[in-house]
């Protein structure tokens, strides 16, 4: 049953049960007063299932925003993408240093190639694994997922890649969008050698269009190994998900000294080939 057709249905359900509650013969019914705190009792329990079903309606449009951003990203759909964003999100791709704005956010996906997807490329995205969770007030949430890149040249290279987004998301006026887009470079190799043997490093700042601000993390992609921090704690304990020291990723000076000099709060805890354009290319926003 979908969210909308589940919120009449509960709604239904309660005026159904106070209607059979009154169509009972007066000897079969209680006082009064029982009658008046069961139909309360009724309301709250509607009121209860609206707001989980609202609830339910708000991961599911996170989840599809996952994906719609996913595919605007396999064909540089950069205008679109850009416009997934609030006006006051973030970017912060591999190593690349975080770019805050829509307008910065736009001009840093021409990093990843030109608008719009052309001949012989391949720049697939697949979305996976998402993690969602809901503030209590319903205005913010906050996911884990996985993209797995699949990119390529034609007839001269094929790159695999894969990522952790640990992204959060703002409601406004009604509308889920992206705040803060992070994600954390696990690996990029190319094809025929494979993530065996040929690897690449996460992508860092570029000259040609620097970010805002520096990276706020920094970490050893694989070969090296992290844990991009949970934002959540674990589903059957409920315990807050340690990661072990030499695991973590670590704090970046750099960016902390960078934005002490803005004046601004600290808000965060190679080669020339074809193949290795594209092993450098960071692949994912």
């Amino acid at each position: 049953m979908s969210a909308p057709k589940a919120c009449a249905f509960a709604a239904a359900a309660g005026a159904a049960i106070a209607s059979l509650w009154w169509a009972l013969p007066p000897s079969s019914r209680a006082s009064a007063a029982d009658a008046d705190r069961a139909i309360a009792d009724l309301q709250a329990t509607v009121a209860q299932l609206q707001q989980r079903i609202v609830r339910l309606q708000d991961t599911d449009q996170i989840e599809n925003l996952i994906s719609i951003y996913g595919y605007y990203l396999d064909k540089r759909q950069w205008d679109q993408l850009a416009d997934l964003f609030a006006d006051d999100g973030s970017m912060e791709i591999s190593l690349r240093g975080i770019y805050v704005g829509k307008k910065s956010i736009r001009k840093a996906l021409e990093l990843f190639g030109p608008l719009y997807i052309s001949t012989d490329y391949l720049h697939n995205h697949i979305q996976l694994q998402p993690v969602i969770r809901l503030s209590a007030d319903g205005t913010h949430a906050w996911s884990r997922s996985r993209a797995l890149s699949e990119l390529a040249t034609f007839e001269r290279v094929g790159v695999w890649g894969d990522g952790i987004y640990a992204n959060e998301y703002v409601k406004r006026n009604g509308v889920w969008m992206i705040e803060k887009d992070h994600v954390y470079t696990t690996f990029f190799a190319t094809y025929d050698r494979g993530w065996q043997y040929a690897v690449s490093g996460a992508p860092r700042e570029s000259k040609q269009i620097p970010p805002d601000r520096p990276p706020s993390v920094l970490y050893d992609s694989y070969p090296g190994e992290f844990i991009p921090p949970f934002d959540y704690h674990h589903p059957v304990t409920g315990a807050p998900i340690e990661i072990p020291p030499d695991l973590q990723v670590k704090p970046n000076p750099g960016a902390r000294q960078a934005h002490a000099a803005a004046g601004s709060p600290d808000a965060e805890a190679g080669p020339s080939s074809e193949g290795a354009r594209q092993l450098g290319s960071g692949a994912h926003p």
